[in-house]
């Protein structure tokens, strides 16, 4: 059986109404996946070796091992514990078994365009927190609204790992821990080597 990441006590409210009603990811058959594979390997290898591989391709797509790993694909698909057949192995080989320096290579970062009004660093500070707490509360109470794309609802999953979550160190993969919302309403500020914690 597939694991998920998806834990419905942090999925209520407007944000995550609509989860349910979104499609599931299909899985592609296995001639497309195949044909794709090999249409990858063109400009990364000498001719002869791309003629071997596609001849090897070939040949996997004809045995039984290949159709048994198709029906095991389709069949996590189909467990209705499975949000998402790809999810686990995804969130393990692109972000929690990845080892090199998370910060520039994995984690989203924000980019603010500048406020003619804010003069100080302090002041933008404090404007930035006020509005990720602000931002933070539509996520605890789920009145945020999902994101659209056209008249379809996008997955907001995600939006449960913003705030109150860590990724914690772990071999050979790292986990992710939320804590509950209401117990943890801290900002810690760094400025000149000094801490300092506010409750919020």
């Amino acid at each position: 059986m597939a694991t998920s990441s998806r834990d419905s006590a942090h999925e209520y409210g407007a944000l995550y109404g609509q989860q349910s009603q979104l499609p599931r990811l299909p899985v592609p058959d296995l001639q497309t996946t195949l044909s794709k594979y090999v249409v990858s390997l063109e400009p990364l290898l000498s001719a002869d070796d791309y003629a071997r591989s596609k001849r090897i391709v070939e040949e996997f797509g004809q045995s039984a091992q290949a159709h048994e790993l198709q029906r095991r694909l389709e069949a996590r698909a189909a467990d209705p514990d499975c949000a998402n057949w790809l999810e686990e192995w995804w969130n393990d080989l692109s972000y929690m078994g990845y080892r090199d320096p998370v910060i520039p290579y994995v984690s989203y970062h924000y980019s603010f365009n500048d406020d003619p009004q804010c003069t100080r660093a302090t002041e933008r500070a404090a404007k930035l927190i006020s509005g990720a707490i602000a931002f933070r509360q539509q996520i605890v109470d789920g009145t945020l609204e999902p994101e659209m794309q056209r008249d379809a609802p996008l997955c907001s999953h995600s939006y449960k790992f913003m705030f109150n979550a860590c990724r914690v160190p772990h071999r050979p993969s790292d986990y992710c821990r939320i804590v509950d919302y209401q117990a943890n309403q801290t900002v810690v500020v760094v400025r000149n080597a000094q801490f300092f914690v506010f409750s919020f």
